[in-house]
């Protein structure tokens, strides 16, 4: 799977400097943190969206001196992992670190970038109805408190115009708020 490779290329980026770091010359400080990171041992456990955030770690001990690894490989590594998720965004500032701030954007990501957000009006409109119920304080209480905040006793009310394809477009939503990176919002949705 394209996941299992991502995985593979990043833990051996990661291999590779640590096996520099081990064998650096004497005069080389004993305390770089290469020769104590677990980074390529956990991520084959971790989310995608969870390797982000270790990367960017791994950043800032490139930047304070700490870990000798190199700060190009580290953001090579990131774009990879990205291609899958939805993150666009993110993906195209990456490579413009990457490949410098005047680069030219690829078309496959500038197509992917419509693809999402063309996905992500579509899930929206699809869920609408349910997002609006979900707003409104006064109508949710009253279903909660006559034990009728069911997916049953919602879908059977028409005055309320949602169907159960609206409640899992709404499920939908939030994942999909989740994988471009938008996780307080796909959090808050499912809460």
């Amino acid at each position: 799977s394209s996941r299992s490779r991502l995985i593979k290329y990043l833990r051996s980026l990661l291999k590779s400097n640590q096996e520099e770091t081990m064998t650096a010359p004497a005069d080389t400080p004993a305390t770089d943190a290469a020769a104590y990171d677990l980074t390529s041992n956990i991520s084959p456990y971790l989310d995608l969206h969870m390797m982000f955030p270790l990367l960017e770690y791994i950043d800032s001990l490139i930047s304070s001196g700490s870990i000798s690894y190199n700060a190009m490989d580290v953001a090579q590594a990131r774009l990879e992992l990205l291609k899958p998720t939805h993150m666009v965004d993110y993906a195209m500032d990456i490579y413009r670190e990457v490949h410098g701030a005047d680069a030219q954007i690829p078309q496959e990501m500038e197509e992917q970038k419509a693809g999402v957000f063309q996905k992500l009006e579509e899930l929206k409109d699809g869920q609408a109805a349910f997002e609006e119920l979900c707003r409104n304080e006064e109508a949710r209480a009253n279903l909660v408190s006559s034990n009728q905040w069911n997916v049953q006793s919602i879908t059977s009310n028409a005055s309320y115009g949602i169907t159960a394809e609206t409640i899992d477009n709404y499920y939908k939503f939030a994942k999909f708020n989740f994988d471009c990176g938008d996780y307080q919002q796909g959090r808050d949705m499912i809460e």
